[in-house]
């Protein structure tokens, strides 16, 4: 009964935090959200660190690298997609990190793409073409928060080869701390943008201490209770959440295109993702 606790909370926590980041960007630059996202997370990784295992010295370069792709890539180009697109939309492209996955890996792991992921990824782009309605601005928008999908992918990639060595909470956290670093010169001129606005302080505060650290830290609680495959198709509920919070949080469209397009992503996922 616990793991399942700990997976709504992690689900809703993700899910939310797309509506916590377009909301932010009303009001602060996409590298200053990151950067103050991380500043708060990073105090609470930097704990984990400091109680458990090193990283060796050798190893360092690629955590950082890792790093570079999972927090730098992914969140700035996620925050600047969110200036163009919806909250619900950029979940559902987000949504589509397992099958760039599944394609990296064929490509540097070897591993077997099925008859079945080939229907679920066509199905899963029919849907991304969907919900791209013919404006510069959206299709820029999904274009941005695509380079922040791929960056997932190969975070989560070429992470694989690290796991053998290092647990996934201590490898996570290095990542974390080591890829914030070139956020970390944007920190003072973020901290004077933020102001004294308690909802945007509330969002940055969410963001960091609930999205990022208790995110990372469900979902490997729950990863450690369940099989990769099953319990990657329970993210596919990330996009429900985040299309309703966008919807009554912040009044965002909840047009029978967009629903329908997110469906099929969803459909096309977990045809890719499902247990054989």
């Amino acid at each position: 009964m616990k793991k399942w606790i700990v997976l709504a909370l992690t689900v809703t926590f993700w899910g939310l935090a797309f509506t916590a980041i377009k909301y932010s960007v009303r009001f602060l630059s996409p590298i200053a959200i990151a950067s103050l996202r991380f500043a708060i997370a990073n105090t609470l990784f930097a704990v984990i660190i400091i109680l458990g295992k090193r990283i060796k010295w050798k190893d360092l370069p690629k955590v950082f690298a890792l790093g570079i792709f999972g927090v730098s890539v992914y969140h700035v180009f996620l925050n600047l997609g969110e200036v163009y697109i919806s909250s619900g939309v950029a979940s559902v492209v987000i949504s589509l990190a397992p099958i760039f996955v599944l394609i990296l890996s064929a490509i540097f792991l070897r591993e077997r793409i099925t008859y079945s992921k080939v229907v679920g990824i066509i199905i899963a782009f029919l849907g991304v073409v969907m919900i791209s309605e013919p404006s510069y601005a959206n299709i820029y928008g999904i274009a941005l928060v695509m380079v922040s999908t791929v960056a997932a992918a190969i975070y989560t990639t070429f992470g694989k080869s690290l796991l053998s060595k290092y647990n996934p909470i201590t490898l996570t956290s290095n990542a974390m701390v080591l890829g914030s670093i070139p956020l970390y010169p944007f920190l003072p001129d973020s901290i004077r943008s933020l102001g004294g606005d308690l909802n945007l302080i509330g969002s940055i505060v969410f963001l960091g201490i609930f999205s990022t650290f208790f995110g990372y830290l469900g979902w490997y609680y729950f990863l450690e209770k369940e099989e990769a495959s099953r319990a990657s198709v329970f993210l596919l509920a990330i996009p429900v959440v985040s299309l309703l919070a966008g919807n009554i949080l912040l009044a965002e469209p909840l047009t029978l295109r967009t629903v329908a397009g997110s469906g099929l992503v969803l459909l096309g996922i977990y045809i890719v993702v499902r247990k054989r």
